[in-house]
């Protein structure tokens, strides 16, 4: 009675809202009018009701017309149902479906800035009671006494930024569960490479082999390999799977890289596409995000003004001239709309979706943080204030578990951290690749940056291969992000462009942040410290020597993988050096994370880990941009796992996201606790 008596309130306060920016914007469009006042009411009850009962409809059927036709027909059917109402209830005219189209714009865009102003949320919104009472005529899933979990990612957000971020009030959702005891706030250690690929490979499935950077590259068959790319990650997956991930049988994985073998997946990069390679996407997998008329409307404003406040910021960082600082104008300001605005809202409507169909446990990634940080520098003010709208996310699927037909616990987790990083290209004058070109005088090298591709690759990495589909989703997609005529693929994250120059590139440099991987490409096999030493003479003590270098690694034939600083060399599979140990400074796990790392099947010939400056804790990084993380050095390898508190009295050990994969196998599906395998240790990887 009492969730009733809020939605009817709730819903009269909308209405209010909406009649009087209804009547704003008739006053404001000449080609609409409204004869008494009191017309404007009755007008967005009408509107409302063909909204809830005549659009689920529409978009039921439009499902079947493919992804491009559904979103289409998404668009436009607010202003064909505003055209509805005018024709239905004398008084109120419009002149043409233009007219109507642009009120409904209007009417979306008001409600959101009048909502706001009065901090009405959609908690308990009318069609978010839709999707309930939809979703539940669906719910087959067993012990619904049975708590679930979901299981919420914010990516790239490192535990010391948390706790400021709470302290300074940003995240309150967060700060009262921990206020109250609900939950316990605790660190985990980060494996290395420290990024969402590897990471969330870890936590979905148990097991991050041969994952070395976010590009990486097979130099027996020149293949480029990238984490944007589905094609390549449900390569990958298929690999890591034993059928056992996290999300097995009724789980879902919503905007992820991976599936965990969920039973169902929006928005994950692997599931996109199918074994033949061949687009895989439902457009149901977006129909609780559409079944509420104003969100497309609202996430088309959100995103414009997001883009704009990027290019404020970037000019601000400008005028300001702010060090370390990047390049932040260009395609990045749409990428920032869509990871913090349309990606973040989807995401909380697919979440929703699944705890209103009582799936066991849900997955998902929220971006927006990782994004604005990577080109903002991730302590940065610019960065902080992408958080609070994370945690009103997470406070609106809190409010959604309490009508879910079973219980929920919730975990927040981050996959890494991030560490401000100078440009090694700016601080030096010159990037990596170009530096060991010149070294060992190659005619050609290539720098294969992973940061700046890596929320594209989140975002629209399923869009690449829609637009190479042969079917009119594919041509459509084509017509609408390609170059007009429609004979060309749309390529967001440039893979085809980096593709082709590894192909023919002596050197291939992949990075991510301030770890780089090295690739001799002309040579088929795997060098080894002492064919690199021979075969290009210098060159391991040029890069060791260089000031922005902390450290280099390699695999001896005779010493395994060898670390290799400027007054010291450690071997990785061997005891701590009593002095000037390069690896001890960043914690007992780090041996065995980079040992690991260092025999991955396709790690780099040579890898090359950027200078951390304790005093300040910043590192030199190889990519493009001031948020860094992938290797080791500052807040990188210092994500967070907030859980229920009745979970364990004692602050949990968690090494590496495997280990978190264990750790919420042991409380959420009840499994015994197993003994944590030697980090060094590399399970056999497929053969390329």
């Amino acid at each position: 009675m009492k969730s009733i008596f809020r939605l009817a309130r709730r819903a009269l306060v909308i209405c209010v809202i909406d009649a009087v920016a209804l009547i704003v914007l008739v006053a404001l469009l000449p080609g609409a009018s409204i004869e008494y006042w009191h017309t404007s009411a009755v007008a967005v009850v009408v509107i409302g009701l063909l909204n809830a009962f005549v659009r689920p409809i529409i978009l039921r059927v439009s499902a079947a017309l493919g992804i491009i036709p559904f979103v289409l027909v998404a668009f436009v059917i607010n202003a064909i149902l505003v055209a509805a109402a005018a024709w239905i209830l004398p008084g109120f005219i419009i002149d043409s479906l233009w007219t109507a189209f642009l009120l409904a714009v209007g009417l979306a865009v008001l409600n959101a800035v009048f909502s706001a102003m009065l901090s009405i949320n959609d908690d308990d919104s009318f069609y978010r009671n839709v999707i309930r009472r939809l979703a539940r005529r669906r719910v087959t899933v067993e012990d619904l006494d049975r708590p679930g979990t979901l299981v919420l990612q914010i990516d790239g957000l490192a535990q010391p930024i948390l706790r400021r971020a709470i302290a300074e009030g940003r995240m309150p959702t967060l700060a009262a569960w921990i206020a109250s005891g609900s939950h316990r706030l605790a660190g985990w250690e980060c494996q290395i490479p420290s990024m969402t690929t590897a990471s969330q490979a870890g936590v979905l499935h148990g097991d991050y082999t041969d994952l070395p950077a976010f590009y990486w590259y097979e130099k027996e068959n020149r293949r480029l390999m990238a984490s944007g790319r589905p094609s390549d990650l449900h390569d990958v997956e298929s690999r890591l799977s034993n059928g056992n991930g996290l999300l097995a049988g009724h789980g879902w994985s919503v905007m992820a890289l991976f599936s965990g073998d969920a039973e169902r997946s929006i928005m994950t990069t692997t599931t996109s596409v199918n074994d033949a390679g061949k687009l895989a996407v439902e457009p149901g997998d977006f129909a609780a995000y559409m079944i509420d008329p104003y969100n497309l409307y609202r996430g088309l404003a959100g995103f414009v003004g997001e883009a704009l406040l990027e290019c404020w910021q970037a000019l601000r960082q400008h005028l300001n001239k702010v060090q370390p600082r990047t390049h932040r104008a260009g395609k990045f300001c749409f990428q920032r709309a869509a990871s913090v605005v349309i990606a973040r809202d989807a995401t909380t409507w697919g979440v929703v979706l699944g705890m209103y169909r009582a799936q066991p446990i849900i997955f998902c990634n929220y971006l927006g943080y990782d994004e604005v940080g990577h080109y903002a520098g991730p302590e940065t003010q610019d960065a902080l204030a992408s958080l609070p709208g994370i945690d009103r996310q997470i406070r609106q699927i809190a409010q959604a578990a309490r009508e879910a037909p079973r219980p929920y616990q919730i975990v927040v987790f981050s996959d890494h951290g991030m560490t401000t990083g100078h440009l090694f290209k700016t601080v030096y004058g010159k990037p990596l690749d170009e530096l060991v070109r010149e070294l060992i005088q190659a005619d050609s090298a290539v720098l294969l940056s992973g940061a700046k591709d890596e929320g594209l690759g989140h975002i629209s990495g399923f869009l690449n291969e829609l637009s190479q589909s042969k079917n009119m989703a594919g041509r459509g997609a084509r017509r609408l992000l390609g170059d007009g005529e429609g004979d060309r693929p749309v390529d967001l994250t440039s893979y085809e462009k980096h593709a082709a120059k590894a192909q023919t590139a002596e050197v291939v440099v992949t990075s991510s942040g301030n770890l780089a991987h090295v690739y001799f490409a002309q040579v088929p096999e795997r060098l080894s410290l002492e064919q690199v030493m021979t075969t290009y003479p210098g060159l391991i003590e040029a890069l060791v020597g260089h000031e922005g270098v902390e450290f280099v690694i390699a695999v001896s034939e005779t010493r395994g993988p060898v670390v290799m600083a400027k007054h010291a060399v450690r071997e990785l599979d061997g005891p701590e050096l009593e002095a000037d140990d390069p690896v001890a400074p960043f914690g007992p796990y780090t041996a065995g994370f980079l040992s690991r790392m260092a025999q991955f099947p396709h790690s780099g010939d040579v890898m090359v880990m950027g200078k951390y400056d304790p005093s300040t804790g910043q590192v030199i990084t190889m990519d493009e941009l001031v948020g860094a993380h992938g290797g080791v050095g500052g807040m990188q390898t210092q994500p967070f796992v907030l859980y229920p508190s009745g979970w364990t009295d004692r602050p949990p050990t968690i090494i590496g996201a495997d280990g978190v994969h264990r750790f919420l196998r042991r409380y959420v599906l009840d499994e015994p606790e197993r003994d944590a395998p030697d980090v060094t240790s590399v399970p056999a990887a497929r053969a390329s």
